[in-house]
């Protein structure tokens, strides 16, 4: 079943009476969620579908630092039946194409490249979509260009482009480590960060290999939680980076120690903790608070948890608005929350099965070689709450 797609047509779309462009399916966000679940709606048999992109394939991963890889490591094991970690899509491995077992963001992202130009998938790029309403059934994207029509949309545009900056009183001042080229090309000999999971670690770990000073701070203790649930406590590769003596001579870790402000005085950076510490450096302090998720720009479009992330239904569509579907980081149902490629793109069988049924798109064949695979998540009770929690 799934294969290379050499029998796909390009995207054909029709074109409204007022010269509007129109699919049965837009998919928004072309990193890995989109480009993942852009691939099952090819594979299910939908021919009629766009992928739009504000910047390019993988752009939020270009931007990674130059140092920082990804934590969950990648398997060539496709021949055994098992995907990848770091694979969006069946019989595909990011470690049999590059070689790389913990590959860099720019790595991954001419390898989405690859895999996009491999299935000849239908990509606009430099699209940027300003609005998405529904009117008379079908969804009109505004773009710079002009009105996108579509029966369903799937928002797929990620997490980690909007960094969260409003954590503390002066959290402006700091430079957020998403926003950080390399490592290597700061200047400076002692470091302030904030945040201490996965990007604050990071940036420590290359930092203390670069011989500088580095005090980190965080409100709880990820290094210290005794649990395999990823979203509490750090990854392995972390650990595993974090212990050489270079790391433990120049960085020192302050556990459960909540950050109360940032200021400058005199060209120097202060940073006061909540129990009265008080810490300078001549460095702009690094923020590695989180990201706010893409979701925020359809909230109109889906009911809100109470977690504030959007209500969905079994199918990943939103509750209120019909054919408007969810893929990504930021896909909850009840506690579980998919966070990382290995565990969303369980789901991206699911949105394609629910738009190819009501697009009378026979899916059984489909439903079988994803299942096989473990791309098809339909049972959330088969699992407890730290497997699929992250």
């Amino acid at each position: 079943m799934p294969g290379r797609q050499e029998d796909l047509n390009e995207a054909s779309e029709t074109v409204s009476a007022d010269g509007s462009e129109q699919y049965d399916v837009i998919v928004v966000g072309a990193g890995a969620a989109g480009i993942g679940v852009g691939i099952a709606i090819a594979h299910v048999g939908i021919e009629n579908f766009l992928i739009v992109d504000r910047e390019t394939v993988g752009s939020s991963f270009s931007s990674w630092p130059d140092e920082t890889r990804f934590i969950t490591p990648s398997f060539p094991s496709n021949s055994i039946g098992m995907l990848d970690l770091n694979s969006i899509a069946i019989g595909i491995s990011p470690a049999f194409s590059m070689k790389v077992e913990h590959p860099t963001g720019k790595e991954y992202a001419e390898h989405l490249q690859d895999i996009s130009d491999f299935f000849e998938l239908p990509i606009r790029e430099k699209t940027d979509v300003r609005n998405i309403e529904k009117n008379d059934g079908l969804f009109h994207l505004e773009t710079q260009e002009g009105t996108l029509l579509a029966k369903n949309v799937i928002w797929a545009a990620g997490e980690y482009q909007y960094p969260l900056l409003d954590g503390f009183v002066g959290s402006e001042l700091c430079r957020h480590t998403s926003t950080v080229p390399s490592y290597g090309g700061l200047d400076g000999e002692d470091f302030l960060i904030v945040g201490g999971y996965e990007s604050g670690i990071d940036a420590a770990v290359h930092l203390s290999n670069r011989d500088k000073k580095v005090r980190l701070f965080d409100l709880n203790a990820p290094w210290l939680e005794e649990t395999s649930d990823p979203s509490v406590a750090l990854s392995t590769f972390s650990f595993e980076r974090m212990n050489n003596p270079k790391f433990e001579e120049h960085t020192k870790l302050f556990a459960n120690t909540p950050v109360e402000s940032v200021s400058v005085e005199d060209g120097v950076y202060v940073l006061k903790t909540q129990d009265g510490q008080t810490f300078s450096s001549t460095n702009q302090p690094l923020l590695a608070g989180g990201f706010s998720g893409s979701h925020k720009f359809v909230s109109h479009l889906f009911d809100e948890r109470d977690d504030g992330f959007p209500e969905l239904n079994e199918s990943d569509e939103s509750t209120i608005v019909p054919g408007m579907f969810l893929c990504g980081p930021s896909v909850r149902h009840d506690g579980h929350i998919f966070c990382f490629i290995f565990k969303y793109r369980q789901r991206f069988a699911i949105v394609a099965q629910a738009i190819a049924s009501s697009l009378d798109i026979p899916t059984d064949e489909f439903v079988e070689a994803y299942r096989s695979w473990g791309m098809y998540l339909d049972d959330l009770s088969c699992c407890g709450q730290e497997c699929l929690t992250c």
